[in-house]
């Protein structure tokens, strides 16, 4: 009977996890490519992405003169969307989103192409509106990015979406009727670019953009979609720059001149030999870097962050917040450290009691080590996570903490800051933090300044997981005092810490060095 009352429970566990877990796909049926996103979303609204797949099938280059996409078009659109559909059944998607942009919203085929997609995939597109889709890219940017006030452009095949928010609040917002793919083929940059043929292409995008007076005083341009994808991989080659991620990397506007000029004074096969290039881009790529150059000297902008977010992410917050009606998140920053910690199961009781005894202990130093609020939330953050690596293995869990800070998606951080955060994290070893040289400028995001602020932030951190060796909360809460020679910390206890005190007093030697003091825990 024990042994049969064990089964049932476990099947019934089994069946719990299965209505909570809910896996959707998203499909963003665009004017340039068509794309693919799955989401695993879990019963406390934690999520993970578990595919990203594109094609590009170019809807708006295949139309006819009325503007209707033409057969062979619809064909490779609807091969791949019955691709994506098949890929949703064995992946036992639960529930498929799928929306098409200014192609299809275009085209007075539209209604043709919707019901033919939906009686081979089964797969229901709804239009957006050019409004909705600012909407969502706004959604999708200021949910993700750690600019509070910022203007987003979004370079589309056939369309271009530029918001203006401050505070994390939508001001403005415009969808202009051209694209990298519409550009490109009235302007004919595909290939060899002639001078006065770019002339042109200026002069129009600077009138365009010259006509919207709310433009100015956002401050930061945050591009997203596969043209700003595209400059931050060609920016990063260039520079040798660690890390390669694309997701909040920051180009300065005379950097995003340089590449365009360059890139418009080559034919089509020198472009795809350009380090970083997308090949399926290369023909497109002067038309989309063209916007953003173009709206940075309207605008008077002089700075840009690249960003992997955008309608599809804005799908999912209004997914996420379905209930709720308000897909703005409180703080961009802790959702996405508290989404990780729930997906990846980390022991929460043990990362927050550690964080908290970090805090105590950066609060009560402060007038030795001299950081502030900044530092204090970096340290917030690399304290909530520094145990990830074990979500991938226990051994060098060190290594595999710094890879997951930096590639497992935390928003709301710079890469200056996110680097930051992932050696703090990482410092399990502390030979690790060596490493932190190879990330300075010009390589990297970090600054001279950063390797000391990693140093002291790392020791603080190593010391409250010491603390908390155990797991098991014994040391509850502590109190520093200090004098010229000395740091003296006091624990309160609910049992024996011997072996706690034991692996604290083992960093004795960096806090004398750091701290030029000598180590007693009682």
């Amino acid at each position: 009977m024990g042994m049969l009352t064990g089964r049932l429970h476990v099947v019934q566990h089994d069946d719990v996890e299965k209505i909570s877990m809910k896996r959707i796909g998203i499909v963003d049926l665009g004017s340039n490519s068509v794309r693919l996103v799955i989401m695993d979303i879990g019963p406390e609204g934690e999520y993970h992405q578990m595919e990203n797949i594109k094609e590009t099938v170019r809807l708006v280059e295949g139309v006819g003169p009325d503007g209707s996409i033409d057969p062979k078009t619809q064909e490779h659109a609807l091969e791949t969307l019955s691709f994506f559909a098949r890929l949703c059944k064995v992946r036992k998607v639960d529930e498929i989103i799928a929306v098409a942009t200014a192609a299809v919203r275009r085209a007075p085929n539209r209604d043709e192409v919707l019901a033919t997609i939906h009686r081979e995939t089964g797969i229901q597109v709804k239009v957006l509106s050019g409004d909705e889709e600012a909407h969502l890219d706004y959604v999708g940017i200021v949910n993700s990015v750690a600019p509070e006030t910022g203007l987003i452009v979004d370079v589309g095949g056939g369309s271009t979406k530029i918001v203006g928010y401050r505070n994390r609040l939508k001001e403005e917002s415009v969808t202009l009727p051209f694209g990298i793919v519409t550009l490109t083929q009235e302007f004919g940059l595909d290939d060899k670019i002639a001078d006065a043929t770019l002339q042109a292409l200026e002069k129009a995008l600077f009138e365009e953009f010259e006509s919207l007076s709310w433009l100015s005083g956002y401050g930061t341009l945050i591009a997203l979609g596969g043209t700003a994808r595209t400059l931050a991989r060609i920016d990063r080659r260039r520079r040798g720059y660690k890390p390669d991620i694309t997701h909040g990397y920051e180009l300065d506007a005379e950097s995003v001149f340089a590449i365009y000029q360059r890139l418009a004074g080559l034919d089509l096969q020198s472009r795809w030999r350009v380090p970083g290039m997308s090949l399926e881009r290369a023909d497109v790529i002067v038309a989309g870097i063209g916007v953003i150059s173009q709206l940075l000297q309207a605008s008077g902008i002089d700075r840009v962050i690249t960003s992997r977010s955008g309608i599809r992410d804005g799908l999912l917050f209004e997914y996420l917040t379905r209930n709720t009606g308000d897909p703005i998140l409180p703080s961009v920053l802790m959702h996405s450290v508290d989404n990780l910690i729930r997906y990846y199961n980390l022991e929460e009781a043990h990362v927050r009691h550690v964080s908290n005894l970090a805090l105590s202990l950066f609060d009560q130093l402060r007038p030795l080590h001299g950081l502030g609020t900044y530092e204090r939330r970096l340290l917030i953050v690399a304290s909530l996570l520094h145990d990830i690596g074990y979500a991938v293995n226990q051994e060098n869990h060190h290594k595999h903490t710094f890879y997951m800070m930096l590639n497992a998606r935390i928003n709301g951080l710079t890469h200056r800051e996110l680097v930051t955060c992932a050696f703090v994290a990482a410092s399990h070893e502390r030979y690790y933090l060596q490493g932190a040289r190879d990330y300075l400028i010009p390589a990297g995001p970090l600054h001279q300044e950063d390797y000391r602020r990693i140093m002291l932030l790392s020791l603080i951190l190593r010391l409250a997981k010491s603390l908390d060796r155990g797991s098991s909360g014994v040391v509850e809460g502590l109190k520093v005092e200090f004098d010229d020679k000395t740091i003296r910390i006091k624990l309160r206890n609910r049992g024996k810490s011997r072996l706690e005190i034991q692996a604290a007093m083992a960093h004795g030697a960096d806090c004398k060095a750091l701290l030029r003091r000598d180590l007693i825990i009682s």
